[in-house]
């Protein structure tokens, strides 16, 4: 060093821990000096600290506003909610270290959060075990979810007061910061942004509001989502019901006047034959009736008018009439509503229509967790690998000779999603198509209702 200041002054960076135990930066500039005859060194040491600091949070602000704008730009730009959702999720995760991120949204009905999207692990547990639902209607969860307000604290010593999101962070000995943010837009939270953070005590003013934003972006972009889907299942309302009334309800006016026409000159024989034809238009009329008002039920209802449903009754009140149809009540209960018979009516008859003559039918109910499964199954021609695919479209019928309303299908899986649920179509017999089908229901289930 001495004969570097032959040459002129050094600069160099100090650190020290200070009173407290808060560590300084300095920054010491050492200027070789000459006092009569004597060679003296003149240090100026001045704290940088705050010069420092205040770089950092300048990078960190602009490293903040850089993810607010992708993430910004991800939910006007990206087609799929889901796409927008893993953007912000990647963002965050190269944003905050040690930090595992989930993203949870809500389904049409309350009571719980399913993950959509998680990045990131924790050093303490590598191997990333998020949970897969969130319970929004219990603390600390209603305050993000009923209220509408953003969630910041730290664990500390195995105390998580209620927050659950992964499985070993209750057990940690050290601090982890933890954010529950709500995706809110026009006071509706659709799901929350929640991270835990190993090792960081808290997350700083500007990493809330940032978080408070970027929930803010996702609740809008969800919103709008949600709005060109209403859009667009209003258009296709219209183009469904023009489609059952040029297609379905004509074709059944065209049979009923070309049978009555008929009837003029028929003898007996003839005369019975055609009153069946006549009858069986005037059944598909009624039920073509029973769709459309059912489908404009749908639209018209809302989620709130779910509860728990006992399944037995409605299963039964679904059989049709002289029907012999095998099933073994079950004591499930379900969350749906007054609409649900309309799967069970829809899948019976196109189980009888399909069927053919002698076929039989079968129902079985299994509960499985937070789970209904209702399989019907009939042992009929069954169901090709190529119409499977495309079966719940609304425009579909079964086998291009046969009749059909082309909607049943689709109003079945339009109310299972509704539900919650879902509904899939597969052989009775694993690879052996022609042995009939099997369709299986899933409802959630309802526990503790005391209904039976």
């Amino acid at each position: 060093m001495l004969s570097q200041l032959e040459r002129g002054p050094i600069k160099f960076g100090w650190i020290y821990t200070a009173a407290g135990g808060i560590e300084r930066k300095t920054e010491v500039i050492l200027t070789p000096i000459k006092i009569g005859e004597r060679n003296r060194i003149m240090a100026i040491i001045t704290d940088i600290t705050p010069l420092i600091d205040a770089q950092k949070k300048v990078a960190s602000q602009y490293r903040l506003l850089q993810m607010t704008n992708t993430v910004i730009l991800a939910m006007h730009t990206e087609e799929k909610i889901e796409d927008a959702l893993a953007v912000a999720a990647d963002e965050l995760h190269a944003l905050f270290e040690n930090t595992l991120i989930a993203i949870y949204t809500t389904r049409p009905y309350a009571g719980k959060a399913h993950l959509a999207v998680s990045r990131g692990s924790l050093p303490c547990c590598p191997v990333r075990r998020v949970h897969i639902c969130l319970p929004t209607t219990k603390e600390p969860y209603t305050t993000a979810y009923k209220r509408g307000e953003p969630i910041f604290c730290e664990i500390r010593d195995k105390e998580a007061s209620g927050i659950i999101g992964i499985g070993e962070v209750t057990d940690l000995n050290f601090p982890t910061a933890v954010g529950i943010i709500p995706l809110i837009s026009d006071e509706t939270v659709h799901g929350s942004i929640n991270l835990f953070s190993q090792g960081k005590e808290g997350f700083d003013s500007d990493e809330q509001s940032l978080l408070i934003s970027i929930g803010r972006e996702i609740g809008g972009a969800i919103r709008s989502g949600m709005m060109r889907d209403e859009l667009k299942t209003a258009n296709d309302l219209a183009h469904l019901f023009l489609d059952i009334l040029v297609h379905d309800v004509n074709n059944a006016h065209m049979i009923i006047g070309g049978g009555l026409e008929l009837l003029k000159d028929a003898d007996d024989e003839e005369r019975e034959r055609y009153i069946g034809i006549i009858r069986s238009a005037l059944d598909t009329a009624a039920e073509i009736h029973r769709n459309v008002m059912m489908i404009r039920s749908i639209r018209e209802g809302g989620d709130e008018s779910q509860r728990p449903i006992p399944l037995d009754p409605v299963i039964q009140r679904a059989i049709p009439v002289g029907v012999d149809i095998r099933f073994t009540p079950s004591g499930a209960v379900v969350y749906a509503d007054e609409l649900l018979s309309g799967i069970f009516l829809n899948l019976f008859s196109n189980a009888m229509k399909y069927g053919g003559a002698g076929s039989m039918i079968g129902v079985s109910v299994r509960e499985e967790e937070d789970e209904v499964i209702v399989t019907i199954e009939d042992n009929g021609p069954g169901i090709s690998d190529a119409e499977k695919e495309q079966l719940f479209t609304r425009n579909l019928r079964i086998g291009s000779k046969k009749k059909g309303l082309g909607i049943g299908l689709y109003i079945c899986m339009t109310l299972a999603e509704r539900y919650g649920g879902s509904i899939r179509v597969t052989d009775r017999i694993a690879g052996r198509q022609e042995e009939g089908s099997a369709f299986i229901l899933t409802l959630r289930r309802a526990r503790d209702t005391g209904l039976t």
